[in-house]
């Protein structure tokens, strides 16, 4: 299926899809998991970190119910497939985030800004807010 194919939610896999319904922004995720170009909005960027962050606290907790005694967010299988989702999910949340920055007429490599633990994540969260911007279509293949 190429890249100019319409979606089910009648948007082209290569625009942005505004208003994404939560199982639509999952799937763009999946299926755009390497691609740098082009754009995110905002509803297919915080559908997929709500969904991420949703999967990563169930790996995180989960084992604890087989190990009642661990304190809590210290049990080491947790902590293991915690570590494991975050690096199956980087590539693609990375990509995606170039995309949401893109969409807001960003370049993709403000999020270096992840460096500076702290303030630079602050930063970036802000720019990810920052509504669409339709001088971001430069950015499109």
């Amino acid at each position: 299926m190429s890249n100019d194919s319409v979606q089910p939610g009648g948007v082209a896999l290569r625009d942005p899809f505004y208003g994404a319904p939560f199982t639509e922004a999952v799937r763009r995720f999946w299926r755009k998991y390497t691609v740098f170009t082009g754009r995110a909005s905002r509803s297919e960027f915080w559908w997929w970190w709500i969904t991420s962050l949703a999967i990563g606290l169930v790996l995180q907790l989960v084992p604890q119910v087989f190990t009642p005694n661990s304190p809590m967010l210290e049990n080491p299988i947790g902590s293991y497939l915690f570590v494991l989702w975050a690096l199956a999910t980087l590539v693609g949340s990375l990509a995606l985030g170039a995309r949401r920055l893109h969409d807001a007429n960003l370049s993709g490599f403000w999020q270096f800004l992840h460096v500076l633990v702290g303030i630079g994540s602050l930063v970036l969260f802000v720019m990810f807010l920052l509504p669409s911007n339709s001088r971001g279509a430069r950015f499109d293949l």
